[in-house]
């Protein structure tokens, strides 16, 4: 698609945008809005609204031409929820399309699997064949949603489509730490950095820090985890992030409860299954068995489920939640286990309040634990 392009001869008329990656497509077809109207100014669009017409009432209004001689566009969003007869009529639309008309068809697949279906849009409009065949009038797109593990390239791909700027790995990766897996929610954040900062400026690990890290209230999860990898100044930060709007204090407790016990399962399962442990910690090894190895230790440690494979990677693998387990003693994990049970049944109790200075003083504690152990044991 030449964007800003004024040569009508350069932007194909028809174009098929399929799958599961609804942020690129969105990118997609906006390219495909601002090509047409910086060509054609006074440029028509014509939605379809299954709820204001029928679809073949709608493909006979892009066969009429208009009184004026607009350019018009015509959107088809959810493409996937047509017939297969009225994806059969706009089948044999496709090959007759007025000179006056573009047509943009969107297919989403997410949770679907449409290669044997009888209603697949992109088989019924042939747009494959049709893209190989003409591609200056004909275009075919297809966008999959990326797996968690390639969310970072996803955005080192699609943040220069989507804004204009360039972005680094070591920014996207940061992104992605701090704002989760969701493609939509990066987009979120992708277009309030663009929104906050001057043209031209390339996305790196300081703006988003600048622009997300102070705006984003952070997740008790993110206590949990910065508490079991001993990063003191994190866990204030996030501390601070927590105390400035209301926080429950028994969540904060169940939350790392459950990372601790989760860290001490770990290391019993470890102990047991050394192959798999060794798996995680190894550079080498192939996806399948790191993903393999990965399920069967969050479902050890009470993080996974049956059915909740796809989840491996964010919670297991990149988290680096095994590496964390080898750094603690079992006596370690014990007595930290104790201490948040005690500070539960305090706070319910009417012992203490749950202030923010004694969640703090117990984080101490939790980043400590390794010292005052051995202290102890002394």
């Amino acid at each position: 698609m030449q964007e800003n392009s004024n040569s009508a001869s350069t932007l194909p008329r028809i174009c098929v945008f399929a799958g599961s990656d609804v942020v690129s497509k969105d990118g997609a077809r906006g390219a495909v809005v601002r090509s047409l109207q910086s060509a054609y100014p006074s440029l028509v669009m014509e939605h379809y609204d299954s709820t204001a017409e029928s679809f073949l009432d709608y493909l006979q209004k892009m066969m009429m031409p208009t009184l004026f001689g607009d350019t018009r566009l015509f959107i088809v969003t959810h493409a996937e929820a047509l017939s297969p007869e009225e994806l059969r009529e706009l089948d044999r639309l496709l090959d007759a399309l007025p000179e006056d008309c573009y047509l943009v068809i969107d297919v989403d697949t997410s949770g679907t699997k449409r290669k044997n279906t009888k209603n697949d849009p992109v088989k019924i409009l042939q747009a494959e064949k049709r893209n190989k065949k003409n591609p200056d009038i004909f275009i075919y797109q297809s966008y999959q949603k990326p797996p968690d593990y390639k969310v970072a390239q996803w955005l080192l791909e699609t943040v220069p489509r989507l804004c204009g700027r360039s972005i680094d790995k070591a920014a996207a990766d940061y992104l992605v730490d701090l704002v989760g897996y969701d493609c939509a929610t990066l987009h979120s954040e992708v277009q309030k950095i663009d929104l906050q900062s001057d043209e031209g400026v390339s996305i790196t690990k300081e703006l988003i820090e600048a622009t997300v890290g102070s705006t984003r209230q952070m997740s008790v999860f993110e206590l949990a985890e910065a508490c079991s990898r001993k990063q003191g100044v994190r866990v204030m930060e996030i501390i601070d992030s927590l105390f400035s709007t209301t926080c429950s204090i028994p969540t904060i407790i169940s939350v790392l409860s459950r990372q601790y016990t989760a860290l001490l399962r770990i290391r019993h399962y470890a102990r047991g299954n050394p192959a798999d442990a060794k798996v995680l910690l190894n550079k080498g090894g192939s996806y399948q068995a790191k993903n393999d190895a990965a399920f069967r230790i969050g479902c050890a440690a009470g993080l996974l489920r049956e059915g909740e494979q796809r989840k491996v990677y964010p919670v297991i693998i990149a988290s680096g939640i095994v590496g964390v387990a080898q750094q603690f003693a079992d006596e370690e994990l014990h007595t930290v286990l104790k201490w948040l049970l005690d500070f539960d049944v305090s706070v319910k109790t009417g012992r203490l309040s749950g202030s923010r200075g004694e969640v703090e003083l117990l984080c101490y504690r939790l980043l400590r634990i390794s010292e005052l152990q051995k202290g102890r044991a002394a």
